[in-house]
C-alpha cells in the first residue's frame, strides 16, 4: 500500500506539471497532502540543470534538473529544458531529498506495453555523496554504469545522473531491472527495482 500511495502522489505532481507520458515507473518520492499547493510551487520555482541526457535516433536531448520549491521540497525532473512544463520525476522533502535512501530514481518510457514497442526509455537519479558508483542491472545479467555529476543542495553534496536507453538495447531483450548504488569498495548500498514492462 505504501508503494501505491507514493506512485499516486508522483502521478499528481507530474500531471500538475503538464506531462503526458506513456509510463513512469520506479519513482522513489514521498507523499504530500496538499498536491495543489505543491503543483503551484513546482510551476513557479526555477530549475537547475545537473546532468544531461543525450539525444539519439531522433529523440531530443533532455536535461536532469533539480528544483527547490516554496513548499520545502526538492524535486528531480527529466525535461527537455528548464522552461519546459513537460517534466517527469517527483519531489521529496528538502530535509530528506533522497527519501531516507542512498538513491532516488525515476524511470520513464514512451510506448509499450511490449518492450519491443518502447520508443524512448530514460532514467534519472540523485544519490548520496557516499555512493561511488551507480549501475543499472539488466535482465541479461549485464550492467550499465551511470556517469555521475557532482551537485550541491543546501550545502550537502550529492551526485546526479541521467541516461537514455537506445532502442537497440531494448530490442535485444536486455531490459533494465534495477538501479544499484555501490560504495567505493564495491559493496551494494542500496537498490531500486525499475518495474519496467516485460
Amino acid at each position: 500500500m505504501k508503494g501505491k500511495r507514493r506512485w499516486t502522489v508522483v502521478a499528481l505532481v507530474i500531471a500538475a506539471a503538464g506531462v503526458a507520458a506513456s509510463g513512469v515507473v520506479a519513482s522513489q518520492f514521498s507523499p504530500y497532502d496538499d498536491s495543489d499547493r505543491l503543483a503551484t510551487a513546482v510551476s513557479e520555482a526555477p530549475l537547475v540543470r545537473v546532468a544531461d541526457i543525450a539525444g539519439v535516433n531522433g529523440a531530443p536531448a533532455h536535461g536532469v534538473f533539480v528544483q527547490k520549491t516554496a513548499t520545502g521540497h526538492v524535486c528531480l525532473w527529466d525535461a527537455p529544458s528548464a522552461e519546459s512544463r513537460q517534466r517527469q520525476g517527483g519531489c521529496n522533502r528538502a530535509d530528506d531529498p533522497l527519501g531516507s535512501r542512498a538513491l532516488s530514481v525515476s524511470f520513464a518510457y514512451d510506448g509499450g506495453p511490449a518492450v519491443s514497442d518502447v520508443k524512448d526509455a530514460r532514467l534519472i537519479g540523485l544519490v548520496a555523496d557516499r555512493v561511488a558508483q551507480v549501475q543499472v542491472a539488466m535482465s541479461d545479467g549485464s550492467r550499465r554504469t551511470m556517469r555521475l555529476h557532482e551537485t550541491r543542495i543546501d550545502d550537502v553534496d550529492y551526485r546526479a545522473f541521467g541516461h537514455r536507453f537506445s532502442p537497440g538495447e531494448l530490442r535485444r531483450g536486455a531490459e533494465p531491472t534495477a538501479v544499484v548504488a555501490l560504495a567505493a569498495d564495491g559493496q551494494e548500498i542500496d537498490r531500486q527495482e525499475t518495474g519496467f514492462v516485460k
